[in-house]
């Protein structure tokens, strides 16, 4: 069988090389080259040249799949660039600097993106948003407000485990060995990263009230058991079992959880109006008022979240005919 000869250019291959070939779902035939995993993706950007956007097009590069940044200047590179550097790095997972010097900064992956399965991103992004949002409530229940001492702290990770999914996405729509390794087709690999997305804004939201507790919990009269707060509890619980079905695919019970959110985001919705027919401060009424915004927002989410996982688990139940 004669193959086209830029693919064989484009992989390395010469006459008598071994190739794999893999039946896909569709019933169609993948032929991929087994040396993939030996070609290693650059970039090189000019930081000097690039000026304010340099940070944008480093992470662009990680989630794109890059294996190794050079950051590149004709001059000494400026301490601005090394800070964007040092926060490139620290909102990432997997790179680590090999060169630096004066003119040359060379970032290199040190994580093989199937070494980690993309539940596990999911479920440590959950946690976090979970236990930001179950403490600014237990704040409110009258716990100390050192709880909520590492707000950004945990932001940083959230938004940093959406970053390191969607690399591994795109890695496994670029490389078959790495879709293989990670056990999923290009379907599932697409809903995760529609996940990661889903689940990042539930964090800015669950960020977000946190910060507002953090700092006007003086001013916040909601009793625990009134709307919004009284939402917290069912939206954790809900959130949390369809979270633990990502495992067991039971439908209905995912469909449960998402019917029974809709709702409870309702119910939040219609006990905002309320808020406004009191004689409380504009502080209080402008505090209460986010708090409750950002309870039904997550409660939306959380409905997108599970719409997400019925459509994995309605492709995978799909039969050919």
């Amino acid at each position: 069988m004669s193959l086209p000869k830029e693919w064989v250019d484009s992989n390395n291959l010469d006459k008598g090389d071994l190739v794999n070939i893999e039946e896909l779902a569709s019933g169609d035939l993948r032929l991929s080259a087994l040396q993939e995993n030996s070609t290693k993706r650059e970039i090189e950007l000019d930081c000097c040249a690039i000026g304010d956007g340099l940070i944008d097009l480093m992470i662009g590069s990680y989630i794109a799949g890059a294996d190794v940044i050079k950051l590149t200047c004709s001059s000494p590179i400026p301490r601005k660039t090394r800070a964007e550097v040092r926060a490139f790095l620290r909102d990432t997972r997997g790179m680590e600097i090999e060169v630096d010097n004066e003119k040359e900064i060379r970032i290199v992956s040190i994580l093989n993106p199937s070494e980690l399965r993309l539940q596990v991103s999911i479920n440590r992004m959950y946690i976090l948003i979970s236990s930001l949002v179950n403490d600014a409530f237990d704040v409110l229940s009258g716990e100390s407000v050192e709880l909520l001492s590492d707000i950004e702290d945990r932001e940083r990770q959230i938004d940093a485990r959406r970053l390191l999914l969607e690399r591994q996405v795109a890695a496994s729509l670029q490389q078959p060995s790495v879709e293989r390794k990670l056990g999923i087709d290009r379907f599932s690999a697409m809903e995760h990263a529609n996940i990661a997305r889903v689940l990042e804004r539930m964090g800015d939201h669950a960020t977000r009230l946190a910060h507002l507790v953090n700092e006007h919990s003086d001013v916040v009269k909601i009793e625990t058991n009134d709307m919004p707060l009284s939402a917290i509890p069912v939206w954790s619980n809900h959130l949390k079992t369809i979270v633990h079905n990502m495992y067991t695919r039971d439908v209905e019970i995912i469909h449960s959880a998402k019917i029974a959110l809709a709702q409870l985001g309702n119910d939040v919705e219609e006990a905002e109006s309320e808020l406004w027919t009191g004689r409380a401060s504009a502080d209080r009424l402008l505090s209460e008022f986010r708090i409750s915004e950002s309870v039904r927002r997550l409660c939306a989410y959380s409905v997108n979240f599970a719409e997400i996982f019925l459509n994995m688990l309605m492709y995978q139940r799909l039969e050919r005919i």
